[in-house]
């Protein structure tokens, strides 16, 4: 009978642990499949205190990036950030991004790699698997730690939010996580609301938050006060300005006045900024002598401020 009561036991302490552990299964299951690290205060401002200049690039004579020019443009100009989209074909080819990273290490420039989905074209050589994507770009964040961040271009329209759902976004993020959590992940949206931040929240480093509106800025302050209140300290908010024409604008960057506006609301109201297609060699070139005034000695009272107002 002793022999009996301790198989019983046994038994009764297989079932229990069994259960402890499908609950636990269930209780992962349920939960958020993304998980926030610990806040670094020095992430809030990743975009850097100037405007990160996403630049019109600049084409040697065989089409490809003029590595050289370009880093020597950005000194010139006073940047000490650059966005280099990853396309199909050069001067935005992989091979090229590639080539610019050496040269922005030795010249102190911090790179964002913008990863492009498919109602826009394709990032090659992998194309839409960004969770490769993002492995490849840690990996090279490792030797080269001015890459900053990976963008995945316009996660919330186009019907993309089908494929960046929660649960394909944690897997992204934990790619990145695994290889190198100092390289950010920060995608591009249009909106957000208690929905996107539900989808968003432990998932990402921050988010690329445009105003497409390049006729106006009525609204645009409260559409960052807003974003920032909404999304609740779980991550930061980038404001995105644009200095040129776009597919729905398509005669004109918005006027020097507006662009101008622009920029100073979202140094003020949002945690850093980046400027679309900011000619670095066109003249005139009014939203060039404008973005200069908000770099380090610029003449804007926000200069070197962009993003210092989050409370």
């Amino acid at each position: 009978m002793s022999g009996r009561r301790g198989m019983d036991g046994l038994i009764l302490w297989r079932h229990s642990v069994r259960w402890i552990v499908l609950a636990a299964i269930a209780i992962l299951w349920m939960s958020p499949l993304c998980v926030a690290g610990q806040e670094n205060s020095a992430s809030w401002h990743a975009m850097g205190s100037l405007p990160c200049s996403w630049s019109v690039p600049i084409q040697a004579p065989d089409h490809t990036l003029d590595v050289p020019a370009t880093i020597r443009l950005l000194k010139a100009n006073h940047f000490n950030c650059y966005v280099q989209p990853i396309e199909e074909h050069p001067p935005v080819s992989f091979a090229d991004f590639q080539r610019l990273l050496p040269a922005a290490q030795s010249a102190g420039i911090s790179i964002w790699a913008v990863l492009i989905p498919h109602h826009e074209g394709a990032s090659l050589p992998y194309r839409y698997d960004f969770v490769r994507w993002v492995q490849v770009l840690a990996r090279l964040s490792l030797k080269y730690p001015v890459l900053r961040g990976i963008n995945i271009d316009d996660t919330d329209v186009g019907g993309n939010g089908k494929l960046f759902t929660h649960q394909y976004f944690s897997r992204i993020y934990r790619a990145k996580q695994r290889i190198n959590p100092k390289v950010l992940f920060v995608p591009t949206i249009y909106d957000l609301d208690p929905e996107e931040v539900t989808r968003l929240t432990g998932c990402v480093d921050g988010v690329w938050l445009w105003w497409v509106n390049l006729e106006q800025n009525n609204g645009l302050r409260s559409f960052l006060k807003d974003s920032r209140i909404v999304a609740h300290g779980h991550f930061p908010v980038y404001g995105g300005v644009y200095a040129h024409s776009t597919s729905w604008h398509k005669q004109g960057g918005p006027k020097p006045r507006l662009f101008k506006q622009a920029v100073e609301l979202a140094c003020t109201y949002s945690d850093g900024v980046i400027v679309w297609q900011l000619p670095l060699t066109e003249k005139p070139k009014p939203w060039l002598e404008i973005a200069q005034t908000f770099t380090t000695g610029g003449t804007s009272p926000l200069a070197g401020k962009c993003g210092q107002g989050r409370e």
